[in-house]
């Protein structure tokens, strides 16, 4: 085997890198989780003012800086290359004990493009980038600062398709080359899908090809995405092939930005859902909230906002309870100049802590002075998971571009996203905060004793019918609602005759009936739950009806094999998200109430009450967090000891299993 590596001198580079990045990643995951915030280098600033803002870093007891390597303030018009703006940064860097992520960024026109391109126009710009890549990454990769390269900001288009340029055009052609060409199973019209598929592939290539121009000239250091807009670009990354090439994972999460499906009191849930759907992708590799919103928008984004003290210090807990390497945040230090000028930043104009700031740096100290309990702390794997796949992701955005009725959760283009997002929330209410996967790469093994949520996922494939029946006969728990399963991969109608899934759900379906944009349904065990725009009319067959409209079933329950199915093909989850959020709790307490295995849960559902469980050896770890607008009395359901609260920002307390909690307030308690 050993010849073949003297022939290909690059495959032993990359064995190697391979090798010591798995040593990073071995320590890595035994780490505290640190904090850190962007500095942003501009031209016009003075080594002063950059060495300040490292030391003010340090004082607040972060550990990381993040910066954007310009290329238009390092290579002059005559093509030199002039690094000492940089070096200045790195040198206080190094000074300071910060550790740096230094995001590659080529040149761009800075006032129309703050985030950078997505992809190179010409076969001449991709030399460029290369160019570039060479000259930066060579000039610092001995810095003792440098930690890791983020080969590209943000990527992701939000788009369906790549735009189309002479590059794109070359590619898509030898992508259509390399495709095996499937026949029609049958003589109807199907979707297609190959825009949305070259783009997911022309994503990974160009990723892949920054990646390995990078290891070319420097193998020691981790490389690292920051994906943005993760409830709706999720479609677009393909992560375990990232997963070849890059050592760790992250996502942008700015509330001026990226939280349409929240609303700003349940920000922190987002945050914890969007760190989740990382945390499953990234697949062991350690993942960063890599962005986080560090102050005011007043000309950018799509929401006027600034976080408060609370809400930092709220999202900072949730990120750690989800079991994030570290977050940092955007920015510390305003740019002065075009887009997002004076925005973003953790200092005020004059450059002194905001409330903000305090917030972290108390958050920080908390972690440092419990280091030894921090260290080695792990998020508790939930035995719920919710699914999702790409198919039902692009027909949502594809009739969505049609209807353009974004006043109906139900017809926008985020009405997938949406209703996963309403069950996340009522099953978080129970204290039991559900995984999040693609069914693609979710563990179909081993199903006894775990439950699938499947909210309104409106496109079942041919290979997921089949993991779900094997699911379900094996012992698994499947709850599907929405209008799950409406269409098949080719995005043709799965309800017209034989559902193929029907031997699991014992039931067929009838129709949708359209309702009121949101409608009560019949009570059931004291529950009365809303639908929004549609209920669907069950045909029983083996299923036993657990609802009915007058004589019509519109839920059911079915023993299949070792396991069960419940159906309720409404839209409860959108029905109730605005306006019974209690009842919707209610709903999956009651579907659930057998199924969750944890230490520590609520003794009933808390809608508006966070709970994030972690364990550190032979300790655990419980977050807490307040969202209501009042002080909220509630318990535990645990057979652990009295816990120790570490960290109570309003002055809460727990006694024995019983919580008092105040409003915006996080509480952090210890079982031993």
């Amino acid at each position: 085997m050993w010849h073949i590596f003297a022939q290909n001198p690059n495959v032993m580079k990359r064995i190697l890198a391979i090798f010591i990045s798995s040593l990073v990643l071995e320590s890595a995951l035994v780490a505290a989780p640190s904090f850190g915030a962007q500095v942003f280098i501009e031209p016009g600033q003075t080594p002063e003012q950059i060495d300040g803002w490292f030391r003010i870093l340090r004082d607040s007891g972060f550990e990381y800086a993040r910066i954007r390597m310009f290329g238009s303030h390092m290579q002059k018009s005559d093509g030199k290359w002039d690094f000492s703006l940089y070096d200045a940064a790195f040198s206080s860097a190094e000074k300071y004990g910060i550790r740096l992520f230094a995001t590659l960024f080529p040149t761009t026109d800075e006032l129309n493009d703050v985030g950078g391109f997505k992809f190179p126009k010409t076969e001449k710009q991709l030399s460029d980038v290369g160019e570039y890549i060479d000259n930066v990454v060579g000039h610092f990769k001995d810095s003792p600062a440098l930690d890791t390269w983020v080969i590209q900001n943000e990527p992701g288009t939000g788009s369906l398709k790549v735009n189309e340029t002479e590059l794109s055009r070359k590619k898509r052609q030898e992508w259509e080359s390399s495709q095996k060409k499937e026949g029609l199973r049958s003589a109807y019209l199907s979707a297609d899908f190959s825009d949305q598929e070259f783009l997911v592939s022309y994503t990974e290539w160009y990723l892949r090809w920054i990646s390995d121009r990078v290891l070319t000239t420097d193998s020691k250091h981790g490389r690292h995405i920051n994906p943005h807009q993760i409830l709706e670009t999720i479609q677009e990354y393909d992560f375990p092939k990232y997963g070849e090439f890059i050592t760790s994972f992250g996502s942008s999460m700015h509330f001026s930005w990226h939280f349409d499906v929240f609303e700003r009191k349940d920000y922190p849930l987002g945050v914890s859902m969007m760190t989740d759907i990382i945390a499953n992708n990234a697949e062991g590799k350690p993942y960063w909230i890599t962005e986080f919103q560090g102050g005011a928008v007043t000309a950018s984004g799509k929401t006027v906002l600034c976080p408060t003290a609370d809400e930092v210090t709220q999202c900072l807990w949730t990120g750690v309870g989800a079991g994030i390497k570290g977050l940092m945040f955007w920015t510390l230090n305003q740019r002065k100049a075009v887009r997002e000028a004076g925005e973003w930043g953790l200092l005020d104009f004059q450059g002194r802590p905001s409330v903000r700031l305090t917030a972290a740096s108390e958050v920080a100290g908390i972690i440092a002075s419990n280091k030894e309990l921090f260290d080695g702390i792990e998020p508790l794997k939930s035995n719920i998971t919710i699914l999702y796949n790409n198919e039902s992701l692009w027909m949502q955005k594809i009739n969505a571009s049609f209807q353009k009725d974004e006043d109906n959760p139900g017809r926008s283009k985020t009405a997938v996203m949406q209703s996963m997002a309403a069950a996340y929330s009522a099953i978080c209410s129970l204290g039991a905060v559900p995984q999040i996967c693609s069914t693609e790469f979710y563990d179909w093994s081993n199903p006894k004793g775990k439950v699938i949520v499947l909210p309104n996922i409106i496109c079942v494939p041919s290979v997921l019918r089949s993991n779900l029946l094997s699911f379900v006969r094996d012992g698994g728990k499947v709850i599907a609602t929405g209008l799950t399963g409406y269409y098949d991969e080719y995005m043709r109608c799965s309800f017209m005759g034989d559902w193929d899934l029907g031997e699991a759900f014992g039931a067929g379906i009838s129709e949708f009936a359209v309702t009121d944009r949101y409608a009560p349904l019949p009570e059931f065990n004291g529950i009365r739950l809303d639908t929004h725009l549609w209920k669907g009319i069950l045909i029983p067959e083996t299923a036993a009806p657990f609802l009915k409209d007058g004589d019509m079933a519109i839920a059911s329950f079915n023993k299949y094999g070792k396991g069960s199915a419940i159906w309720f093909p409404s839209m409860i989850d959108l029905g109730c998200r605005c306006r019974k959020e209690y009842e919707l709790a209610a709903f999956y307490a009651e579907v659930l109430s057998s199924d969750i295995v944890a230490p520590v849960s609520f003794v009933k559902p808390s809608p508006g009450i966070y709970l994030r469980t972690m364990k550190s050896g032979g300790k655990y770890i419980g977050i807490v967090i307040n969202k209501r607008n009042e002080t909220v009395k509630t318990a535990f359901k645990s057979g652990l000891s009295h816990p120790e609260v570490i960290f109570a920002s309003h002055g809460g307390s727990v006694k024995n299993s019983k919580i008092i909690i105040h409003p915006e307030e996080t509480l952090v308690c210890v079982w031993n």
